[in-house]
């Protein structure tokens, strides 16, 4: 272990001189004011093992004394443990020499004579072992708090100093890439998640000006936005669309009914529901059917709804509209166990209302990945503040987008997802021009978990 003290004007030279000469693995023993600053005493290639190991107080050493001669020497003051009877009969107690116990050897007598405390207790622990007594004495539990509240000490301590350097080297990374800081803004106020907002600003942050480090960004959130070019308007099939509620999954399935009829004609569409729950519902897709042109039926278990579903076996496209539920509703394991048993090929789409939360994104991407959706359908553009969420959603888990809505207009505001469309709907209005002034510790904990993952 190598032990060093530091003087330095302030705590954050004197932790630098500690990083510069002892490395970042460096353990803060002490620190205190001084009259020329602050004074830090700091190891490398502590070892708190070396703690536990050390013993609780230096026991203290036999006194010397003139050896004396072998006919003086009694044994029983090395021998404190009670009832050695065979010992003290060898001492004094007037048995013959020659008829020792078996379990007494005669060369360690000369031990006693000669040696100091030592040996004593060595030859002491072997009688109590022998005979059966008490183990050795374990730590004082006082001890063992003591030794916690080192190693919670060293521990802050060394939080401390990490803590100070990550802050230095934050500030060192702005003084370089000054864009850094303008981008993690522009990424917050645009709704992207954290570890999204550091990746990408740690990625284009090396650009000199803000717009041209813009551009990088909206290019790598191009790559890595996953959205799918869909042909389910060209050539149908037999769709589910599944979501939470309030989403505008029926609404949705208007517009795709609507836009399909204008290019196959209204005899290739039927509409299917499987909302049990609520009467309304039942109400809004029967009047859009009637508006359309095309049949309706309601479906209350898979045996109805495989039967009406091969009922339409001519139709080419088939929307199944699913009852909405919270991520946390038990009867959406009904609506799975309703498409799952019904032993048809049924497509299942997942809406999504573009203006939630991340942690509302997050949760519905989990609960409804057991229907194993194709992709996504984006609703409500036009009603959300900040996209950032739900594309931050989509690029972590990884589920295209297919479908867009920004609109009520049945089926206008339909439209096909397109990545550069919504990357620039997520930066709309955010410019370089009236950005305002940022403190340079904006995102410094973001920074501090991004660098730890």
């Amino acid at each position: 272990m190598k032990m060093k003290r530091f003087l330095a004007p302030d705590i954050r030279q004197a932790l630098q001189q500690v990083k510069e000469e002892l490395g970042p693995d460096a353990v803060i023993l002490s620190n205190r004011k001084t009259d020329e600053g602050v004074e830090i005493v700091a190891a490398r290639d502590f070892d708190l093992e070396t703690v536990d190991s050390a013993p609780a107080a230096p026991q203290p050493q036999a006194e010397s004394r003139p050896e004396p001669g072998p006919e003086t020497v009694t044994p029983k003051p090395a021998f404190s443990a009670k009832g050695y009877s065979a010992v003290a009969k060898m001492s004094g107690g007037g048995a013959p020499a020659s008829k020792p116990k078996a379990r007494v050897r005669k060369p360690e007598f000369p031990r006693v004579q000669v040696g100091g405390a030592r040996q004593a207790r060595s030859l002491q622990e072997e009688l109590r072992q022998r005979q059966g007594g008490a183990r050795p004495t374990e730590r004082p539990r006082s001890q063992e708090d003591a030794l916690a509240v080192v190693r919670r000490e060293l521990q802050q301590m060394r939080r401390l100093l990490d803590r100070h350097l990550s802050r230095d080297a934050w500030h060192e990374s702005l003084r370089e890439h000054p864009t850094r800081l303008d981008l993690l803004r522009i990424l917050n106020e645009s709704g992207f998640s954290r570890s999204l907002a550091m990746d990408l600003a740690q990625r284009g942050g090396g650009v000199a000006e803000l717009e041209g480090a813009l551009t990088l960004v909206r290019r790598l959130l191009a790559e890595q936005l996953p959205v799918v070019e869909d042909p389910l308007l060209d050539y149908g099939g037999i769709v589910a669309l599944v979501g939470p509620t309030g989403v505008g999954k029926t609404t949705t399935i208007a517009k795709l009914a609507a836009r399909f009829r204008l290019k196959h004609g209204p005899r290739q569409i039927a509409l299917v529901t499987t909302d049990n729950y609520r009467i309304a519902a039942h109400e809004q897709l029967s009047t859009y059917a009637r508006i359309l042109g095309v049949p309706v039926r309601v479906a209350g278990n898979p045996d109805e709804l495989q039967a009406i579903v091969r009922s339409f076996m001519d139709k080419k496209l088939v929307l199944v509209d699913t009852a909405g539920m919270s991520q946390r509703d038990l009867r959406l394991a009904e609506q799975f166990a309703l498409l799952r048993d019904s032993q048809v090929a049924i497509e299942t789409y997942l809406v999504l209302s573009a203006g939630s939360q991340l942690a509302s994104l997050y949760e519905a991407l989990e609960a409804f990945a057991e229907f194993q959706p194709k992709a996504c359908i984006l609703t409500k553009l036009d009603e959300a503040g900040v996209l950032g969420p739900v594309l931050s959603a989509l690029i972590e888990r990884g589920l295209p987008a297919a479908f867009i809505t920004d609109g009520q207009q049945v089926p206008e505001d339909l439209h096909p997802a397109r990545g550069d469309d919504l990357i620039a709907r997520a930066f709309e209005g955010l410019t370089a021009d009236d950005r305002a002034p940022t403190d340079v510790d904006f995102a410094f904990e973001d920074w501090i978990a991004h660098a730890s993952v």
